[in-house]
């Protein structure tokens, strides 16, 4: 996918995608990174992350890999935990192997549950629903939940699994009465669906969360599917006590010169008259910085205010807390995000504090890439420094499949509930197995390359 397709004003955002040094193409991207100087914080970071990792890989109960113990240049790609993903997602993964570049792959477990459907839920073309779409619903009532942070969000509970196996059951049933079996084997779909109701089932015996939950079996079957670098919980990781000490000090700088950072949002969404970046302005006294409620675990941002000399972080809803963090010396705040370990979360910033801490390169998708374009010029504006090699890795393949085939045959042609849909990682694995799956992503991405 070209950055062309994603933002319609490439001219008008020029500067920007200058600035946040955003390409489209792999070997481009390879090229900056090759450039981009070798720090000494790059190594402890590595440490870090091979640390955090191998801690991670035991928790999926999946085999440790034998990461380098050492490495420069390190590159980072990452988002929210799903219960299903488009391509796309796993485009990033496929992309960080191929850069051939120190890689690390993290779980935002800390997302606010309804900030995105799919950390509950997803959809499926099925022949035995009415318009064609299976709804799966990974917890019954997200009304009791919604907003929370994902780790203080219990994993779904063993009967909304076993309603979700009976659900698949019958779309593979039905989808068999209406393709013939050399196109379809319903025995080897049931197989399938055994081994994936298997990784779920063992992500909700080992989670203690929603959060754990969805990374947990999303780190299973990225394995199954072949991906070899490191995962890591980012929330875990930037709680580490050797990375600590860095996060702090960028989050000084937030505070400090908070209207610098105020302004140097504005001044980048100036560039965009068409809404192309999806970024909203932010108050005087925001701060990339979430605290999850103590009592109900809704995550809440803090905000920024005085108290004569004094530097007040005050949560925005819920229970009230307020932090008195003197002149917010980097020591200070290292003291206080110690305490708050398991509670508090960084925001859409996140990837400056990384790139602080070491990080490289960033492989961005559809979405983060349009954020991206605002972090670089923060970035420039606030610290005085220029945004990592920033590669756009995304694709939209055609849905297809088994599937999709018995929908149209039973409606006679392609339903409206399933135009401009894209093929989900469930159906796929429900019907291919995963060395075509992992290729049909390598390819997607590749192939948008050539456009």
């Amino acid at each position: 996918m070209r950055l062309s397709q994603v933002f319609v004003r490439c001219q008008e955002l020029a500067p920007l995608i200058e600035e946040s040094c955003a390409v489209d193409e792999l070997r481009q991207f390879t090229a900056l990174m090759a450039k981009t100087p070798v720090e000494p914080c790059q190594l402890l970071l590595w440490k870090a992350v091979r640390a955090s990792a191998q801690h991670f890989a035991e928790r999926a109960g999946i085999a440790i890999e034998s990461w380098p113990d050492q490495a420069v240049r390190p590159c980072f790609g990452g988002q929210q935990p799903y219960v299903d993903y488009y391509p796309a997602v796993l485009a990033k993964l496929d992309a960080l192997e191929a850069c051939r570049s120190a890689s690390v792959y993290a779980f935002a477990d800390y997302a606010p549950l309804g900030s995105d459907p799919w950390m509950a839920r997803t959809e499926l073309p099925s022949v035995s629903n009415i318009d064609g779409l299976l709804p799966l619903k990974f917890h019954r009532s997200m009304q009791a939940h919604r907003g929370n942070d994902l780790r203080f969000v219990p994993p779904p509970a063993p009967a909304v699994l076993a309603d979700i196996w009976e659900k698949l059951k019958g779309m593979i049933t039905h989808t068999a009465k209406w393709l013939p079996q050399e196109s379809f084997s319903k025995k080897a779909a049931f197989a399938r669906l055994r081994a994936l109701m298997g990784d779920y089932e063992e992500a909700r015996g080992r989670a203690r969360s929603a959060g754990e939950f969805n990374s947990l079996w999303s780190a299973r079957v990225f394995h199954r599917l072949g991906f070899r670098l490191p995962l890591v919980s980012l929330s875990e990781l930037l709680a580490r006590d050797e990375l600590l000490p860095s996060i702090a000090e960028t989050l000084a700088v937030f505070i400090k010169r908070n209207e610098l950072f105020i302004e140097s949002i504005n001044e980048a969404l100036r560039f965009d008259s068409g809404g192309d970046l999806n970024f909203s302005s932010k108050a005087p006294g925001h701060l990339p910085l979430a605290l999850a409620d103590p009592q109900s675990g809704v995550r809440r941002l803090l905000r920024l205010k005085r108290n004569g000399a004094d530097y007040l972080l005050v949560s925005t809803k819920g229970t009230e807390e307020v932090f008195n963090v003197g002149r917010a010396d980097a020591g200070t705040l290292e003291e206080l995000l110690r305490g708050l370990v398991g509670r508090w979360s960084l925001d859409v910033f996140t990837p400056l504090f990384l790139f602080r801490l070491g990080i490289a390169g960033i492989i961005n998708g559809r979405g983060s890439i349009r954020y991206s374009l605002v972090l670089g010029h923060v970035m420039q504006r606030l610290f005085g420094e220029r945004h990592a090699p920033n590669l756009l890795c995304s694709c939209s393949p055609k849905l297809s499949g088994p599937f999709v085939d018995a929908v149209c045959r039973a409606h006679g042609q392609l339903p409206g509930s399933l135009r401009s849909r894209e093929p989900t990682l469930i159906a796929r694995l429900l019907s291919s197995d995963e060395a075509r799956i992992r290729e049909e992503i390598s390819t997607s991405w590749r192939d948008g390359e050539q456009e």
